[in-house]
């Protein structure tokens, strides 16, 4: 069937491709009379490439901002709200933004309900202001977007954060699962996960933690990677651990955990971790140590100040300066009371 004149059509591309069908529309000539396309899509079907080529006449949108990404969106998008807003305003927008780093590199087309609500189900933050935030820069990217005509359907307005924070607060290690690992102690996963436990260090911190940072007769250790506020933070040992730190130490290694003078690989240490974790019945991941030192400060009452700085969290009610003038002594104090 012949299409209508300036609608568009559909081209096969070879039977040698995986998507061989591309939906494409004329969008000039050269002086020499030759059609400029711009492409649509490639699908494997013809039937799938009409589709979309009907959805296009009907719907037209922006092909270049439809292959925009989700970061260059939010580009566009903040420079409107960051006229009138204040500090905090474009700080918690910026946090926000940062915590939905798995879909920066996103076409902003091809995200859906489920990419975004998988962003707040496996966010790192728990509380639930800052879940909003990332929803709310969500909201704001789709909404642009759609004025723009990048997209057609706003997919954002279809994410909650229903059960997400009590569904974190869930997956922290009880008091029961660190028996165990205590009971354990005599083996390597067992012995990370617990300096990790009562560090509140990421693993690839711990990993990548050289032995000069760490201090024995001072009672911490320095490290410390992905943020401003979480690079090179002060980090108390817990007396419970430090016989598992010394076990480790020695000046003759670069790294704190030795790998034959390297860095034990990330994914390495994960794969054995699952295994270790199922032969002793506890299924947690790692980035559920580092909840369940937040969980544990804040259970025996150590103060925000004093859990914000040993996890390296930024705070918008403290100042550098405030934060320089921790004494050591108190954050060691802090971790102490975990029992």
């Amino acid at each position: 069937m012949r299409l209508p004149n300036g609608y568009g059509g559909v081209v096969n591309l070879g039977k040698k491709r995986r998507r061989p069908f591309a939906a494409r529309i004329t969008q000039g000539y050269t002086l020499e009379g030759k059609a400029i396309y711009k492409y649509l899509g490639y699908y494997e079907k013809r039937q799938e490439a009409l589709q979309a080529l009907a959805e296009y006449n009907t719907h037209p949108y922006d092909l270049d901002g439809r292959n925009m990404t989700f970061a260059e969106v939010y580009n566009l998008a903040i420079k409107k709200e960051f006229e009138n807003a204040s500090v905090q305003k474009v700080n918690s927008y910026k946090a926000a933004f940062k915590n939905c780093i798995n879909i920066h590199n996103v076409k902003i087309s091809e995200l859906k309900s489920l990419d975004l609500q998988e962003v707040i189900d496996n966010s790192a933050v728990r509380s639930q202001s800052s879940l909003c935030n990332i929803i709310i820069v969500m909201r704001m990217v789709f909404k642009f977007a759609l004025q723009n005509d990048y997209i057609q359907k706003d997919y954002s307005q279809f994410v909650s954060i229903s059960n997400t924070t009590a569904k974190k607060e869930k997956n922290i290690f009880t008091d029961e699962e660190i028996q165990i690992l205590w009971d354990n102690a005599n083996d390597f996963f067992c012995q990370l996960t617990l300096i990790l436990i009562y560090t509140g260090f990421r693993i690839n911190e711990l990993l990548n933690l050289e032995t000069i940072n760490v201090h024995l007769d001072e009672n911490y250790m320095q490290g410390g990677l992905k943020t401003k506020n979480g690079k090179n933070r002060i980090v108390p040992i817990h007396s419970k651990i430090k016989p598992l730190i010394q076990n480790f130490y020695s000046e003759n290694n670069k790294y704190l955990l030795n790998n034959n003078g390297k860095p034990y690989n990330y994914s390495t240490v994960k794969q054995f971790f699952y295994s270790k974790m199922e032969t002793i019945n506890i299924k947690h991941t790692f980035h559920e140590c580092r909840h369940t030192t937040a969980s544990l400060l804040n259970r025996y009452n150590a103060k925000d100040i004093y859990i914000k700085r040993i996890l390296g969290h930024a705070s918008q009610d403290l100042t550098k300066d405030v934060y320089t003038h921790i004494e050591l002594k108190e954050l060691i104090d802090a971790i102490e009371l975990i029992p």
